[in-house]
Formats: structure tokens, sequence, C-alpha cells
């Protein structure tokens, strides 16, 4: 493995650097030839120099061009990304609209069967049979009507977040929501927070859902419940910006999924343990707050989150 590795490092850096290997093969070249030739040792310098000077210049232009085309790439398809999940969640959205009438009639019909079977004094073996289901299904219909009401909130709330809001307050309270969860688990939590974070302009109570439904995964993410979860913030001048980042070391996300974690309804999770809408709900909020939320991952080496969140008219706490 570790082979595999170091074959591949060097295969980079014969890209990155091609055209300086190939200056120094054909300085190689003339060199010999050159000493063989004649004994002009400062001409052969000065042509040794610029065709060194001329890889370099050649193959830093080179290596601009591609992570400039890099970037452009990786933007398009965070562009793409964007509007992909912008367009299913309207969709979402308009769905759980036109859901709520049936469901409540649904939920209304069962109840008024279960309180009339109920109301019998002597009730048959079937009829507690029927009583059974029916509370089961209500119980189904209701978690139904949970997950229309998380979507239509979400897609009803306001741009406008008008509070003060310190990053490491709300981080601080996620971790207490989320206390009873991990108290028992073999988890270290460690915190490095920047003591001179700006404090930003949003909505202490929807930052605070991202960080549980981030925090929360990563949790479940520790193998056997043991592990270590690093939580920090940092502010960034240049970018008038701060940042917030979860960075655990479970089990981590597949490569040919990664793309799909903030869709609605997506989850690795489980048939039951999860509705596949808190990374959904998590994007939609950084995003009303004009920020950016990514993700990096490895396959059994853990995953990172990272929230960025402007604070161009925030001042410091």
């Amino acid at each position: 493995m570790n082979r595999m590795q170091n074959n591949h490092s060097f295969r980079r850096q014969i890209e990155a650097n091609g055209l300086i290997l190939i200056s120094l093969v054909i300085v190689l070249i003339y060199w010999i030839i050159d000493s063989i030739a004649s004994d002009q040792i400062f001409t052969r310098t000065i042509i040794v120099c610029l065709v060194l000077v001329y890889g370099a210049m050649t193959q830093s232009l080179i290596n601009g061009r591609l992570e400039a085309l890099h970037q452009k790439e990786k933007t398009q398809e965070q562009l793409i990304q964007s509007e992909s999940l912008a367009a299913i969640g309207q969709l979402v959205a308009g769905i759980a609209h036109e859901l709520n009438n049936p469901l409540a009639s649904a939920s209304s019909l069962i109840q008024t069967d279960i309180e009339m079977i109920e109301e019998q004094v002597e009730k048959r073996q079937t009829d507690r049979e029927l009583l059974k289901d029916l509370a089961y299904a209500s119980k189904e219909l209701n978690k139904v009507k949970e997950i229309v009401k998380s979507i239509l909130n979400l897609s009803r709330q306001t741009q406008t977040y008008l509070e003060d809001v310190d990053m490491n307050a709300v981080i601080d309270e996620a971790l207490q929501v989320l206390h009873n969860q991990y108290k028992t688990m073999e988890v270290s939590i460690e915190k490095h927070y920047d003591s001179n974070l700006p404090t930003i302009q949003g909505n202490f109570s929807n930052l605070g859902q991202v960080l549980i439904n981030i925090i929360n995964n990563a949790l479940q993410a520790l193998p056997d419940g043991r592990g270590k979860i690093l939580l920090s913030t940092s502010y960034r001048q240049n970018k008038e910006s701060i940042f917030v980042e979860c960075r655990d070391d479970g089990i981590g996300i597949p490569p040919e999924i990664i793309k799909d974690i903030f869709k609605p309804f997506f989850s690795t999770k489980d048939v039951g343990k999860g509705t596949g809408l808190g990374l959904y709900v998590s994007y939609e909020i950084i995003k009303k707050h004009e920020g950016d939320i990514r993700v990096s991952s490895e396959a059994g080496k853990g995953t990172t989150f990272t929230i960025k969140l402007p604070c161009k008219r925030c001042g410091k706490s």
C-alpha cells in the first residue's frame, strides 16, 4: 500500500515539474556535447542557466493555468450542485404542501375509528388486533406529518436574521443538547475556539440546529461509539468570514455518494434510523445565511464538515 502511494506521489511530482526535468535533460546533453567540443566554460554556463530559467518559468505558467482550470471546474460543480439542490428543494416543498390535506384526512379517520372501537364495552379478538394495527398506522402517519412539517417550516423561513450570534456559544449549546447521547460513549470531544471570534448576523436557533445535525452525524459515524471529534472556529480577515469545522475519525463517506449527502431524503443510515433531512436542512439554513457548507471525507479515516459564514456587518465580540 505504501509503495503504491509513493509511486503515485512520484508520478504527480513528475507531472507537476515535467518541463524542468526536460530542461535538466537538455542541459545534461548539452554539457556532455559541449565538453567534448570546446573548453568555453562561461558560454556553456550562460546557456545552461538560460535553459533552466526557461524551463522553470514555462512550468510555472503551465501549473498556474492548470490550477485555474481546476478551480473553474470545481466552481462549476458547486454551482450545478447548488442549482440542483434548490430545484429539488422547491419540488419537495411543493409535494409536502400537497400531502398535508390527505395526511390530515387519513389521520382524522384513523383516530375516529380508534375511538369507536375503544368505546365498545365488549371487544372481540379481531377488534383488539384491529385497534393495535390502527394505533401503529396512526403513529407512522404522525412521523410523516413531522417530516412534512419540517420541510414546510424550512421553506417558509424568512431571509431576515437580526441576532448577534457567537458561533462558539452555538457549538457549546449544541453539545449540551447532545450531551445525554454521547455521555455514555467512549468519545473524546476537543474544542479549539478562536477567542477573538467576531459575532455574525444570524439566527442562533437555526445555526444551532445545523451544529446539532452535524455533530450528531459525527457521533453516529464513530465505530462502536469510540473515537474523537474535533470542533474548531476561526476568523479569516482576508475573506471577511468565520469558519466552523467539525472533524471526526469515524467510518467516513464513500466518494461515490459524497455528492448526494445534502439531497433531501438521502441517508446512509439503516432504515428507520434517519429521515435523510438533517444535512439537507443544514445546507438550506447555511445558504440562507449567505454561507457555504462543504464536506471532505475518506472511507475508514473520517469526515470533516466546514461551514463558512460571512461577517461583513459584525463587530468584535
